[in-house]
C-alpha cells in the first residue's frame, strides 16, 4: 500500500527501534534470517512450504519485507547473505521520502507496480475519506494486480529481476503487504505453493507487522483522527483482498504460467527455468 502516513509513522519506529539482527542458528537453513530494524522480513518460502504434487519451496532464495530502511547491523547482515538484487515495488514519490539503504554489490531495481492507476496517497492527502472509499480502492488495487496491463508487465519485470538474480533477492514496497504480497503470491504458486498456503502466508502480514500498524493508527489518531476507520481498510491485511486477486487469475488466465508468459510478456523458458529453481534451490 501507498501511504504517506506509513512512511512517516514507519520511519518513527524504526529509528526507534533496537537495530538488532541475527541469522538463526550456525549452519541453520538459508532462509532462517531475523532483521528488526524493518517489519515482515521474510523468506517468500516461508517454513519451506510443501508443493503439490510433492516437494518443498526453497529457501534462501527470495525474501520480502518493508522499506529497506535498515540499521548498520541489518546491513551487515544482508551482505553475508550475500544479497545480489532488490526489487522495490514502491513509487517514486515513496522512495524519495524514504531511500532503501542497499547492501553493498546488490543491484537495485525501482519498478512502480502502481503505473499511476491506483494509490491510496490520493485520499491522505485530500482531507477526509471515507471508509467505503478505503474499500473501493484496496478492491482496485487488487483486481488490477491481475487485471491491470500496466500492472502485470511491471509484476512481470520484477519477477524477471528476480529470476536473473545471482543471488538472494529482495522484494518489497512501503508497508509489504499489497504489493509485495502478491508477487510473494506469484512465487509462491510459480514453486507449485498449494492456495490455502498462499493465503496463510499472506495473513501473517497481520502478526509480524502488528507494531508498524500500531504505530500508524498513533500517527492518524492524532494527526486525522476522522479518517481512522478508513486507514485501518487500507492498512489491513484481509483474506478477502488476496482471494480477490486469485479468482481474477482463475477466471483470466487458468494459472500462474498463463498469466506470466500471456498476461506479464515473460518467455515461457524464462518461468520454468525460475519455477524449477525455487523448487530446488539451484
Amino acid at each position: 500500500m501507498n501511504t504517506e502516513v506509513d512512511a512517516e509513522a514507519g520511519a518513527d519506529v524504526e529509528t526507534e527501534a533496537e537495530v538488532v539482527a541475527e541469522v538463526v542458528g550456525s549452519g541453520t537453513a538459508p532462509g532462517d534470517v531475523r532483521l528488526t530494524s524493518v517489519h515482515n522480513f521474510r523468506d517468500v518460502a516461508g517454513p519451506g512450504y510443501s508443493l503439490h504434487p510433492s516437494g518443498t519451496m526453497a529457501r534462501g532464495l527470495v525474501y520480502r519485507s518493508t522499506t529497506l530502511s535498515v540499521g548498520d547491523d541489518d546491513l551487515g547482515v544482508l551482505e553475508r547473505l550475500g544479497v545480489s538484487t532488490i526489487v522495490d515495488l514502491r513509487t517514486d514519490d515513496e522512495i524519495t521520502r524514504q531511500p532503501d539503504v542497499i547492501p553493498a554489490g546488490a543491484d537495485y531495481l525501482t519498478i512502480d507496480v502502481l503505473a499511476g492507476n491506483t494509490s491510496a496517497a490520493t485520499f491522505t492527502g485530500a482531507g477526509t475519506f471515507s471508509v467505503e472509499d478505503a474499500r473501493r480502492e484496496m478492491a482496485t488495487t487488487y483486481d488490477r494486480f491481475v487485471l491491470g496491463d500496466q500492472e502485470r508487465l511491471a509484476f512481470g519485470r520484477a519477477v524477471h529481476a528476480v529470476a536473473l538474480s545471482s543471488g538472494p533477492a529482495i522484494v518489497h514496497c512501503t508497508a509489504g503487504k499489497d504489493r509485495t504480497g502478491w508477487i510473494s503470491a506469484v512465487l509462491q504458486l510459480l514453486a507449485g505453493v498449494r492456495d490455502e498456503d498462499v493465503i496463510t502466508d499472506y495473513l501473517l502480514t497481520r502478526e509480524l507487522s502488528a507494531d508498524f500498524v500500531t504505530s500508524i493508527r498513533t500517527y492518524v489518531r492524532a494527526d486525522m483522527p476522522d479518517n481512522l476507520e478508513a486507514i485501518d481498510v487500507l492498512i489491513g491485511v484481509e483474506e478477502s483482498n488476496i482471494r480477490r486477486s486469485l479468482n481474477a487469475l482463475d477466471r483470466e488466465f487458468g494459472d500462474i504460467r498463463r498469466y506470466l508468459v500471456e498476461g506479464a510478456g515473460l518467455e515461457d523458458a524464462l518461468v520454468e527455468e525460475l519455477g524449477a529453481r525455487l523448487r530446488t534451490g539451484r
